[in-house]
């Protein structure tokens, strides 16, 4: 499956916040408005995680939950995090596949269905994960694994280099390929999301994490045909509490925009916000005012993206 034209409404994970403690929304406060749209823009995506044993995915439209679904049974396997590869559904059902990486470092694709309007899970469904030399992903334990990009894995190793895994796809489904370091690096503690975007007609994947010892969210650009040109930006100060990500794409009635909507989310304290940059690909600084995301208390979840 290949990235398509307009730019998917989907990514996994989140951030926000200046001077915030726990999930607050009070330090925040607003950094600029969004770049000017032909009209509304509205931004939408999905967050995956586990929470008591089973599933969870919620689907969100700026800082509103529009469903919110779990499986039908809880699960043994525990994800690390989520990348979005492929999918279908129309006005009534929808079905996604993921790569999703385990805490027992066992590469699975995974692949959930369900009814819109339902809260439960039509279809919870987990497979080996192979690399394109058809051997079993196991023993994958990096640092970190970046959500949302469509045609590459992006994770941090325990020294903090940033590495790119092509996916490729088939027949047999979604495999894992060549890696490459890229010329930036990431504390191995770091906390990471993604998404893709295109500009001027080219592919990008942006990558956003959130630095635990300067409590700064940091950017990196990169054409994924072309690594070794990432370059790593920092966009903002952030408070202490926020541990996942979820980067979101943007869209006006003309189609998609530059904007792009983060949240944040304390699984601690089970709070989210988000907040909107104005310009994606241009890593702008330029951020709106924090907006709580769902009720407060309600995500304290694992696996978004750890």
């Amino acid at each position: 499956m290949r990235p398509k034209t307009r730019q998917r409404r989907s990514a996994l994970v989140a951030l926000a916040g200046t001077a915030l403690l726990a999930g607050s929304l009070t330090g925040i406060g607003a950094a600029g408005s969004p770049a000017a749209a032909a009209g509304t823009v509205n931004c939408s995506g999905s967050i995956n995680g586990k929470a008591s044993g089973y599933v969870r995915k919620r689907s969100i439209k700026n800082s509103t939950v529009t469903q919110n679904y779990r499986s039908a049974a809880t699960v043994s396997w525990s994800p690390r995090a989520w990348i979005e590869v492929g999918g279908a559904g129309d006005e009534t059902t929808w079905k996604t596949s993921y790569i999703v990486p385990g805490t027992d470092g066992t590469g699975r694709t995974v692949t959930i269905g369900g009814t819109n309007g339902q809260s439960v899970l039509s279809e919870t469904k987990a497979a080996q994960l192979y690399r394109t030399n058809g051997s079993a992903v196991t023993g994958w334990s990096p640092k970190k694994v970046v959500n949302g990009p469509t045609t590459a894995v992006y994770s941090v190793t325990t020294s903090g280099v940033v590495q790119q895994t092509a996916i490729s796809y088939s027949s047999a489904g979604a495999r894992l390929g060549t890696t490459t370091n890229l010329p930036v690096t990431l504390p191995s503690t770091t906390t990471v999301a993604g998404v893709w975007t295109s500009h001027n007609g080219v592919m990008y994947n942006l990558l956003y994490s959130i630095n635990p010892s300067t409590n700064k969210l940091e950017q990196i650009v990169v054409r994924p045909d072309r690594p070794a040109e990432a370059k790593k930006y920092v966009v903002r100060s952030l408070g202490t509490g926020w541990r996942y990500l979820s980067v979101h794409n943007c869209y006006d009635a003309d189609g998609a925009v530059a904007a792009k909507d983060i949240v944040l989310i304390n699984p601690t304290s089970g709070n989210a916000v988000r907040i909107r940059q104005s310009s994606g690909i241009g890593h702008s600084t330029t951020f709106s005012a924090s907006t709580a995301v769902g009720t407060n208390g309600s995500w304290k979840w694992s696996g978004i993206s750890s």
